[in-house]
């Protein structure tokens, strides 16, 4: 029992142990279980983060997807828009050949034909424009056609084929492959670029375009047969100078020839500029004008202009210049001659009248006398304007600026033309800007010219009243623009002719009422002058009461031109004017009260009260009668007024020692403001006169008798030129040899007439050889030396005198002349001359002449002792 007890006690200890085994190893169990579980559930945990990543991520892409897919519809909406817009066809085929999509423009070709839909074929399609006669089929037929065309769906590359349409349209058909093998087709409507292409090729002119490779685009037909030698290379693609070679290897340009790569690379040099523009030579005597330019694009288009017709117009046009240029050359030559043959005699009718003015004359042969000399002195005026117009028509008349005093030179000119204003009671005015320079710098002689016409027509044409020339300027920088005005009270101009007075030979008159003498040149000669001084010139008139010409021009101011007129200090305070014109007592007031001297004006003696009046000197104006002023003056100095009257007269030089003993100085009308300025600096010093002009001798009776004259044929040799002077007439010493070349007799005669009263001793030369032969025998102080002459004239002549002078000292040789044509002055002097003087020469020139050219010995400027002799102004 126990043994059963104790086994059995066996059995449940080893039940036990193996309970507490299966416990532990349950533990152990549930432990791993454990472990697994929390394993598993991490591992859930982290399925379920990535499950609810992933379903993020979906939710992300299907959202992105969403807005892809928005936005694919947007794109194929506007990319289908944008089909549907475009102005050519668009569509698309399959690998097939059956249409997949076609915008309207591409199913308007087909008049929108039901059969036009997705799923026909391309040849369906082509089968229908040819049966339906949309398309111009020409001289196919609609088989040939159909064949022809869908033969091309076939080729790859496509070749594009240009479609002609029923109602005139082009079209161009493009094909293009894609790597699936689909087809995508464009249709570009060619309807403007082909009508444009075909205005090129109606173009006269040839047409070429290059890329910016400077391959060839296209060229018209014109373009081909002006280079028909080269038109085989002319296809699209080829290089221009590829182009260009296979021309000169085909004698294409004849200018080539025998230098082809020269002309090849200046030809590709011309070709690369950005514009280019020759002539270019082709056979047959054919010219073409290459015109070529850059396009935006960098390409190159260019032209061919046939010119062949202008080069025979232009070589027709070269020879008839030259034709008018030889014609020119005779009538230069011709006016040269006949200036030449016309003032040679007029210098002996002139310098003889001159001459025979200073001698004692009757009344009546005085009238004559003066007829002759103003007849003469009209003649040369027409000579010179002829000539001057000449000049300016072959656009040869060129300017000489110099330093010059333009008040003096004005005055100069009124001076000149006082008499004839004087005889016609016509008064001259001048009214110069009193703050004005006086010293520029420009053509003197040329605006003297200008100012004689203008103020030579204005006295013409003024029968009663006066003219006045006003001179007022701005000055800027160094330059003064100048304005002169010339106002007359003359006939004026009508309306209907004011717009032509400038032209040639323009009068104001008509030619069967003519009054008023002239060539009609003077204007017109006169507004060519103030043109080429850069200026301009007008007019305005009423006809009937006056004319008002003025002309502009801007001037350098001379470096001494500073005005100082208001820079003086006078004695003088007060003054007192007597003039009858209030114009002219206005000016004088205005220049007194510049210098700082007061005055007072009057228009007549009457109205002065010589008792009471308080002044330090009184102008007086005599107006038109030259006695008036000595009888005014012996008034005022019988009433006791004992002051320095300066007096103002047209005829200073015809009042006698007395009476211009009563002024302190006599001056011209107008006078100008330096000659009044310097007047009142002298009063202090006492009387000074500053006459028109030398005083001249009383007229003699009618019965006193003629001095008489040697015939010109008398004077066969230089000996005998020199007449042997009274003792009277004989200058006090004759210190200057001067030499005279002159072939004709009665300019020796006129010339040493001339200069007898001179303190020279005159030998005269036939010819240029006597000339050189009496240098040699003795050499003179000074030459006159005509131009023109037999054997040897004078330019050769002068020539031969500088040779034998060597580096020695230099005779002074004064080129006395007939020849008055531009040129002929750089001519004379380019010979060796030294001055220049024109006849008809005057006593006053030759006096000028010696006074500047005579020289000692030593070389130095001396006294000619011509202070007596009338000068030309300077």
């Amino acid at each position: 029992m126990d043994e059963l007890l104790a086994k059995e006690r066996r059995a449940r200890l080893a039940a036990e142990r193996r309970l507490e085994q299966k416990e532990a190893e349950l533990m152990a169990a549930n432990r791993r279980l454990g472990q697994h579980s929390r394993d598993l559930t991490l591992e859930i945990g982290a399925t379920r983060r990535k499950v609810a990543a992933i379903e993020d991520e979906k939710k992300d892409v299907l959202n992105r997807l969403g807005h892809a897919v928005e936005k694919m519809q947007v794109v194929e909406s506007q990319l289908w828009k944008a089909l549907e817009a475009m102005r050519d066809g668009f569509a698309m085929f399959g690998e097939d050949g059956r249409l997949e999509v076609a915008n309207h423009a591409f199913r308007n070709i087909f008049d929108d034909l039901e059969m036009v839909r997705t799923g026909v074929g391309y040849r369906t399609l082509i089968t229908l424009m040819a049966t339906e006669g949309l398309v111009d089929l020409g001289q196919e037929t609609p088989h040939e056609w159909i064949s022809r065309i869908g033969d091309l769906w076939m080729s790859d590359p496509f070749e594009p084929q240009t479609l002609k349409m029923w109602n005139g349209r082009f079209l161009k058909l493009q094909n293009q492959r894609t790597a699936d093998g689909a087809v995508v087709c464009l249709v570009v409507d060619m309807t403007d670029l082909m009508r444009m292409w075909a205005a090129v090729h109606e173009l006269p002119d040839g047409f070429v375009l290059y890329d910016a490779e400077d391959r060839l685009v296209m060229c018209n037909d014109r373009y081909r047969k002006f280079y028909h030698r080269s038109a085989e290379s002319m296809v699209p693609g080829a290089q221009f100078e590829d182009i260009i070679r296979y021309g000169l290897d085909h004698n294409q340009y004849p200018e080539a020839i025998g230098r082809e790569e020269a002309w090849l690379a200046e030809r590709l040099a011309h070709h690369q500029k950005p514009e280019n523009v020759l002539e270019q030579r082709l056979e047959g005597g054919r010219w073409v004008r290459v015109f070529e330019k850059q396009t935006s694009d960098g390409g190159r288009v260019g032209l061919r202009v046939d010119i062949t017709a202008l080069k025979e117009t232009q070589k027709d046009l070269e020879s008839a210049m030259e034709r008018a240029e030889a014609a020119n050359r005779a009538k230069s030559s011709f006016l040269a001659n006949m200036s030449h043959e016309i003032r040679t005699p007029m210098n002996g009718v002139v310098g003889m009248t001159e001459l025979l003015m200073d001698t004692g004359l009757t009344s009546e042969q005085r009238l004559y006398t003066e007829t002759i000399r103003n007849s003469g002195e009209a003649l040369l005026a027409i000579i010179n304007d002829v000539l001057d117009y000449s000049k300016i028509e072959a656009d040869k008349l060129e300017l000489r600026p110099e330093e010059f005093d333009f008040e003096r030179l004005l005055n100069e000119v009124i001076m000149l033309l006082q008499p004839s204003a004087k005889d016609k009671g016509v008064a001259l005015r001048v009214d110069y800007d009193l703050f004005l320079p006086t010293c520029f710098v420009g053509d003197g002689p040329r605006l003297r010219q200008v100012l004689t016409n203008l103020i030579g027509n204005a006295v013409k044409f003024t029968l009663e009243g006066s003219v006045t020339i006003r001179v007022v300027g701005i000055e800027a920088g160094p330059q003064t623009a100048l304005h002169v005005t010339v106002e007359d009270t003359g006939i004026g101009i009508p309306k209907e002719k004011i717009d032509h007075i400038f032209g040639e030979f323009n009068q104001v008159e008509e030619e069967r009422n003519r009054q008023f003498e002239g060539t009609g040149l003077g204007l017109a000669i006169t507004k060519r002058l103030v043109e080429l001084m850069e200026g301009n010139i007008w007019v305005d008139s009423v006809e009937g009461k006056g004319s008002c010409f003025g002309f502009r021009v801007s001037l350098p101011t001379a470096a001494e031109a500073e005005n100082t007129v208001g820079l003086v200090e006078l004695d003088v305070g007060r003054a007192v004017i007597v003039d009858s014109n209030s114009h002219t007592r206005s000016i004088l007031s205005r220049r007194l009260q510049i210098w700082g001297v007061e005055s007072q004006s009057y228009a007549t003696i009457n109205a002065l009260d010589l008792n009471t009046v308080d002044a330090d000197v009184l102008f007086l104006s005599d107006g038109q009668d030259s006695a008036s002023s000595v009888q005014m003056a012996k008034r005022i100095r019988a009433q006791g007024f004992a002051h320095p009257i300066i007096a103002f007269s047209e005829n200073a030089d015809q009042i006698s020692q007395d009476g211009a003993a009563l002024f302190h100085a006599l001056l011209p009308v107008p006078a100008p403001r330096g000659d009044v300025l310097e007047a009142l600096k002298r009063i202090e010093q006492g009387p000074v006169t500053i006459p028109l002009r030398e005083r001249s001798e009383p007229e003699p009776e009618a019965d006193q008798p003629i001095e008489q004259t040697p015939e010109p044929e008398a004077l066969a040799s230089a000996e005998q030129v020199q007449d042997t002077p009274d003792p009277a007439e004989e200058a006090p010493s004759k210190t200057l040899d001067v030499l005279l070349a002159e072939d004709n007799k009665t300019n020796q005669l006129v010339f040493s007439k001339m200069v007898k009263a001179m303190p020279i001793t005159l030998r005269v030369a036939n010819n240029g050889e006597e000339a050189v032969a009496a240098y040699q025998e003795q050499r003179p102080d000074l030459i006159f030396m005509d131009i023109s002459m037999p054997r040897m004239d004078g330019k050769e002549a002068t020539q031969k005198i500088r040779e034998l002078e060597g580096d020695g000292s230099r005779t002074p040789i004064i080129a006395v002349t007939a020849h008055a044509l531009v040129g002929d002055r750089e001519a004379i002097m380019s010979a060796g001359l030294d001055d220049h003087i024109t006849k008809p020469v005057r006593k006053d020139s030759i006096a000028g002449m010696i006074d500047k050219w005579a020289q000692d010995h030593s070389g130095e400027r001396k006294n000619a002792g011509l202070s007596s002799v009338e000068s030309s102004g300077e």
